[in-house]
């Protein structure tokens, strides 16, 4: 989480869930859809669509903003390279697809 989600992550956490439209957006940080990939960033905007209310999402951060987002992605795909040596984040947390 960025610091303005931390302060208030149930706040943040409620938005992402709710399947509403929100300003401004919150963005998800999950397990890329594509086993090709590592991660996606996703605005919490975007899940009333169909396709993400049918496919299971596997968030592991969230973020007040796209920068704030992509930052956080990349502290997490540098502490699994770091802890395994591996770009390896599906098996890291625990969600082999």
């Amino acid at each position: 989480m960025d610091d303005k989600v931390a302060a208030n992550p149930e706040y943040y956490k409620d938005i992402a869930a709710s399947g509403r439209v929100h300003v401004p957006s919150v963005y998800c940080i999950t397990i890329a859809s594509n086993t090709d990939n590592l991660l996606d960033i996703i605005s919490c905007n975007e899940m009333i669509f169909k396709h993400y209310k049918r496919n299971k999402l596997n968030v592991i951060g969230l973020a007040s903003s796209k920068k704030n987002a992509v930052a956080i992605a990349i502290a997490i795909v540098l502490s699994v390279y770091k802890k395994t040596g591996s770009y390896d984040v599906r098996k890291i947390v625990g969600c082999d697809i």
